[in-house]
């Protein structure tokens, strides 16, 4: 508990990342990490495993981009670093650990930005009382474009502390405005990827298992009904054994990895 007020009290953080609870939940998966690190073992080698393979779609040099680069848990960087001229990691914020674990590494560099583009306006239509925006588009980086670009388990993660602010302010919002909010982000947040690199591959959770006794009792969809095409690798990420989030219940997230972001892209609405 100490370690992580210490982190939360020190670690420098954008106003709209601490509004959010973003700086909290980095905090908290921080943590997670430290307890289930044996657990959470088979899902890291395979997101390493992942991006190795994902990054060799794309010609050596040149400068890659990272979104949701986190506390590097699942990033083999140095590797990275050593294919690419630069990488850039691109987060909303980045932790003291981050800042100086790649201190050291001349062409690596920290980049905090909201990638959905909806935290702002989100964060004036909750102050006004308006409604939940639309328009809103993820900023495209003045010093692409990128060779390479990868989104790190985030597509599924993007809606969710927007929506928990939504039922904080604004609770009589009706379901259908939060999931259409919901999808635009994760659909532009596709698009995104797709017009700022060259070549572009992520990795997201899909969906949610809670296990009793061996049996799965329940299963969450955490695509917001997005239909993806079947991913080109696929793993289970066992990231909340019981007690850590349910006494008795094991959370157990399926995840797929697309090598190239615009197959997904082509079977969905047009960006």
């Amino acid at each position: 508990m100490l370690r992580e007020a210490f982190e939360y009290l020190t670690t420098p953080c954008p106003p709209l990342a601490r509004r959010f609870g973003y700086l909290s939940e980095m905090v908290a998966l921080g943590a997670r990490h430290r307890r289930q690190r044996r657990a959470w073992a088979p899902h890291v080698a395979a997101c390493h495993r992942f991006v190795d393979q994902a990054m060799e779609w794309a010609a050596p040099g040149g400068r890659a981009l990272i979104a949701g680069s986190g506390l590097l848990i699942e990033i083999p960087l140095q590797r990275l670093a050593t294919r690419f001229d630069e990488v850039v990691l691109v987060d909303i914020l980045h932790s003291r650990a981050v800042r100086r674990r790649v201190a050291g590494m001349a062409n690596v560099r920290l980049v905090e930005l909201d990638v959905s583009g909806a935290l702002a306006p989100l964060a004036a239509a909750l102050d006004t009382g308006g409604p939940l925006p639309t328009g809103f588009n993820a900023p495209i980086p003045d010093d692409g474009p990128f060779r390479f670009a990868l989104s790190c388990n985030l597509l599924s993660q993007l809606p969710l502390l927007p929506l928990e602010a939504v039922e904080r302010r604004a609770p009589a919002t009706p379901a259908a405005d939060r999931m259409a909010f919901a999808l635009r982000m994760i659909h532009g947040h596709l698009c995104w990827l797709s017009a700022i690199a060259e070549h572009a591959a992520l990795f997201t959770d899909i969906d949610a298992s809670w296990i009793h006794g061996g049996t799965v009792t329940e299963i969450e969809d955490s695509t917001w009904g997005l239909a993806l095409p079947a991913p080109d690798m696929s793993w289970l990420w066992d990231i909340a054994p019981a007690p850590e989030q349910d006494r008795r219940q094991d959370l157990r997230h399926s995840v797929g990895g697309w090598f190239d972001v615009r197959s997904v892209t082509s079977a969905l609405p047009p960006c």
